[in-house]
């Protein structure tokens, strides 16, 4: 393998592991990804941390206005689309909402991290399969039910009590 073939890991494809090859609407759903997979599934992430230390999941969880928020998140998905790993596609942009998901770049980024950490990536890619199957008031609910000390800043908590 050339060195240009070998995966220099960078902390921004942090962000990869929750697009994780899937199409999500909504940066609220992405940030709700990346907040359960960091409490759900600390084994798999501590495991790729300790084999790639760059690869530390958030741990900035703050509460803001729909529930959970991550700074560095934000900061990693929007260098993820900066160096066009990620498409960040407009759904409506009266309401600032946008649709995410791999470029053909972005993708073999990911299937290389894969073939570093697959048994971890096949857990976080089957948690992430499970959370597309729900509908967002739903994911939020749950949210708002298991982590209440991440609602106390939140605009819709009234639409979950």
């Amino acid at each position: 393998m050339s060195n240009e073939d070998e995966l220099q890991i960078v902390p921004a494809d942090r962000a990869l592991m929750i697009v994780n090859d899937f199409t999500i609407h909504g940066s609220t759903r992405l940030q709700k990804y990346g907040f359960l997979l960091s409490k759900q599934y600390t084994d798999e992430l501590s495991s790729i941390s300790y084999k790639e230390p760059k690869l530390q999941f958030y741990d900035d969880w703050k509460p803001l206005w729909y529930g959970p928020f991550s700074k560095n998140l934000e900061d990693d998905i929007n260098e993820c689309v900066e160096s066009r790993l990620v498409y960040k596609e407009p759904i409506d942009l009266r309401l600032n909402s946008y649709r995410y998901s791999f470029t053909l770049r972005g993708r073999i980024r990911w299937r290389k991290m894969h073939t570093n950490f697959q048994n971890e990536m096949n857990s976080i890619y089957e948690k992430i399969a499970n959370l597309q199957k729900i509908q967002l008031e739903r994911l939020l609910e749950r949210i708002y039910a298991a982590y209440p000390e991440y609602i106390r800043r939140s605009t819709i908590t009234d639409r979950f009590s």
